[in-house]
C-alpha cells in the first residue's frame, strides 16, 4: 500500500512510522519543512514540504498511485478539503480525515466524507480506517457478533438492487446515503455510482461482503 499522510504532527508522525514499519510505502506532506525532523532517523519514506492543497505537491507525493490519504492537519477545513481533493480528484480508494470540532462534523457527512474527530481519534483507529476499509466497523451489536459497517459502492455494482447484498443470517443492506441525504432501501432500490450503504453484517461473514464489494460476486 501507497499512502500519502498530510500534516506531520504527532499523529502524522506516528502513523507514518507505524505504516512504514509494516513495509507499506509512505509519503508525508507538510507546509512546514522542519517538520521534517519528527520524522526519526530509520524513517524509510519521503518528506514533501508543501501545501496538500496544491496538487503539484500531492503529486510529488505519489497521490496519483496512491491507496491510502489521512488529512490530519491542524485545520478541519484543511483537512477536508484535502480528503475530498484525493477522494474526487485522484480517486484514492481510502481518504481520511481529521476533525478537532465537532461541529464540521455535519459538512463532511453531506461530503460523504469519512473523518474522525479530535476525541475519539487514535492513530490506531485511522490505521485500521486506511488497511480496513471499507470494513471498519461503526457499531457493534451483543458481544460483538454483528455490525455495523458502511462503504462506499463500486463502480462495478451501479446499477444493482441493494438487496442483492441480502443473505439470510449473514448480511442486510439497511441504509444508502446517496448525495448527502439517506435513505432506506427497498427490494427494487438500484444502486448508484457515490452512494455509501450500511450494512448490519455477522462477524463471520464479514469475509463474504469484502468479497462482494472488491468484484468476487458469490
Amino acid at each position: 500500500m501507497h499512502a500519502v499522510i498530510v500534516g506531520c504532527g504527532r499523529a502524522g508522525t506516528a502513523l507514518a512510522v507505524r505504516l512504514d514499519a509494516e513495509g507499506d510505502t509512505v509519503s508525508v506532506v507538510d507546509s512546514d519543512p522542519r517538520a521534517r525532523q519528527r520524522l526519526p532517523g530509520g524513517f524509510g519514506g519521503e518528506f514533501v514540504a508543501g501545501s496538500g492543497m496544491r496538487r503539484a505537491v500531492l503529486e510529488a507525493a505519489g497521490i496519483q498511485r496512491a491507496d491510502a490519504l489521512a488529512a490530519l492537519t491542524a485545520s478541519d477545513s484543511l483537512n477536508i478539503v484535502i480528503a475530498r481533493i484525493a477522494r474526487e480528484t485522484f480517486r484514492v480508494p481510502h481518504a481520511v480525515g481529521r476533525l478537532n470540532d465537532v461541529e464540521h462534523a455535519a459538512v463532511a457527512t453531506q461530503l460523504g466524507l469519512d473523518m474522525v474527530t479530535s476525541v475519539r481519534m487514535t492513530v490506531d483507529r485511522v490505521y485500521r480506517m486506511l488497511r480496513h476499509a471499507p470494513l471498519e466497523p461503526e457499531y457493534t451489536f451483543g458481544n460483538g457478533e454483528s455490525l455495523l459497517v458502511r462503504a462506499p459502492v463500486p463502480d462495478y455494482l451501479a446499477g444493482r438492487r441493494a438487496a442483492e447484498f441480502n443473505v439470510e443470517g449473514e448480511i442486510t443492506a439497511v441504509e444508502i446515503t446517496r448525495g448527502g441525504h439517506s435513505l432506506i432501501p427497498g427490494p427494487g432500490t438500484t444502486l448508484r455510482a457515490g452512494d455509501r450503504v450500511g450494512f448490519v453484517v455477522a462477524s463471520t461473514a464479514l469475509g463474504r461482503l469484502r468479497g462482494f464489494l472488491g468484484g468476487r460476486w458469490q
